[in-house]
């Protein structure tokens, strides 16, 4: 009887190994608890808002969710290094040397810390949010998920590109869905100088308001500019407007295709270069000079 007493006693004691042990079980029990009562408290906080008119979106949402998790899990950390006797000498030599402790922690976790505050940084002022759709260093991509490291951007191939939050947060990017997500769909054409100019302009603005792809309900109706009299054609350029960059990629893919059929009908070339080569054996011979003295 003695002996068990003695053995529950070291469970609930600190002190000991096992104790330490069983007390730090109880502490990620009631932390893993706490982050799930919060973050329920959180969801229903947010419908509340929402009945109220207030718009607060995902990105935010999520990444205030991750740093009060974060800050659950560094509370509970302290105080289960407050109930340990060995980890309470190790905190209170740490915070005895908290200038030099913050300096070699600081160092040490610059790279984790930068992420961190630029990760805040775009969740406060939103210059991307989860959903957006980007163009960035040239490559059309989504944003899946911001978390308090990196960024998750998925390609229009679907490869995942995880991207740490500082180096995001010095980039320029283009945000598609920023503000306003109508833009103009831009397509380059070329006829050849024989061509009647306001008939390839009657044909190309007539398969542009056949598209499917384009904005209706605008007020906006395509145009066309011829922009370049170039070596071998005349540049021009037709503008559509579009709902968001995702009908802008299949309206020009529609555009090129129909267009290019249209052509074909109306008799309009769309020139190309043309090069002629000469070969030397086909070249005539030099004509020498008469060197010789009269």
């Amino acid at each position: 009887m003695n002996t068990t007493w003695l053995n529950f006693k070291d469970i609930l004691d600190p002190a000991t190994g096992l104790g330490a042990l069983a007390i730090g079980f109880v502490i990620i029990l009631a932390a893993l608890w706490a982050c799930s009562i919060t973050t329920r408290l959180a969801e229903r906080s947010h419908w509340v808002i929402g009945k109220l008119k207030f718009k607060i979106d995902e990105t935010v949402i999520k990444y205030g969710l991750r740093i009060k998790n974060l800050l659950i899990w560094m509370l509970f950390f302290i105080v289960y290094a407050s109930l340990v006797p060995g980890l309470r000498a190790l905190f209170s030599t740490i915070v005895a040397g908290a200038g030099i402790t913050a300096l070699v922690v600081g160092f040490a976790a610059k790279s984790s810390l930068a992420n961190i505050i630029s990760g805040l940084s775009i969740a406060i002022y939103r210059p991307i949010r989860i959903g957006d759709k980007l163009s960035i260093e040239g490559e059309y991509s989504v944003v899946e998920d911001i978390t308090l490291r990196h960024t998750i951007v998925r390609s229009w191939d679907y490869k995942r590109l995880v991207i740490p939050n500082s180096k995001l947060d010095e980039m320029t990017l283009i945000n598609y869905s920023i503000i306003d997500q109508r833009m103009k769909c831009i397509v380059d054409l070329g006829v050849s100088y024989d061509t009647d100019i306001d008939l390839a302009r009657e044909v190309i603005l007539d398969e542009a308001n056949k598209c499917p792809y384009r904005d209706k309900k605008g007020e906006d109706a395509p145009y066309l500019r011829v922009r370049s009299h170039g070596d071998f054609s005349i540049g021009m350029r037709l503008y559509v407007w579009v709902l968001d960059i995702d009908d802008a990629w299949v309206a020009k893919f529609w555009l090129l295709e129909n267009i290019k059929k249209r052509f074909d009908r109306e008799g309009i070339e769309i020139p190309f270069p043309y090069r002629t080569v000469v070969y030397k054996n086909d070249l005539p011979a030099p004509r020498h000079k008469n060197n010789t003295p009269s």
